[in-house]
């Protein structure tokens, strides 16, 4: 998996400091999407720098947030369920962007926070009250809609 940057951010999960990393070959190609850069094979490998990026902003972020999953195929689930198992090992939370029209799959249920749901434009974003995507919160084994921590 390549990423593209990484970057400290409030925006993601709301009321907790996420280390957003963005992964790029995206396969949603969602209409108006506002990282359209993400489409294609852009950055450094994940695996490579993963670690150093960790700890450099070990100290600045309660959830380390994946934004994507890549070409979303078995190699990039069990890469991501690593950095999952690794960011659990370090007291950290984490988030999954996927984006894609699902259910939470089995290999989601390691994260703390996933996120559902193509990007459609008419529908807005999370923040919008007529959004299409989904934000869950995992709650002792199951996952519960938290969307609307957005729209307050």
């Amino acid at each position: 998996m390549y990423y593209a940057m990484a970057g400290i951010s409030e925006l993601e999960i709301p009321k907790e400091k996420s280390l957003v990393i963005y992964i790029s070959e995206c396969q949603n190609r969602c209409l108006g999407c506002h990282t359209p850069f993400l489409h294609y094979k852009y950055g450094d490998r994940l695996i490579d720098n993963f670690e150093d990026i960790f700890y450099l902003y070990y100290d600045y972020f309660d959830v380390l947030c994946l934004l994507g999953e890549g070409k979303c195929g078995i190699e990039e689930k069990n890469e991501i369920n690593y950095y999952c198992e690794f960011a659990h090992k370090h007291f950290k939370k984490i988030a999954l962007y996927s984006g894609r029209d699902c259910e939470i799959e089995d290999w989601m249920k390691n994260f703390d926070y996933v996120k559902l749901g193509a990007y459609k434009e008419n529908f807005g974003p999370l923040t919008s009250k007529n959004t299409n995507q989904v934000l869950y919160k995992k709650s002792k084994d199951r996952f519960i809609n938290i969307t609307s921590i957005f729209w307050n």
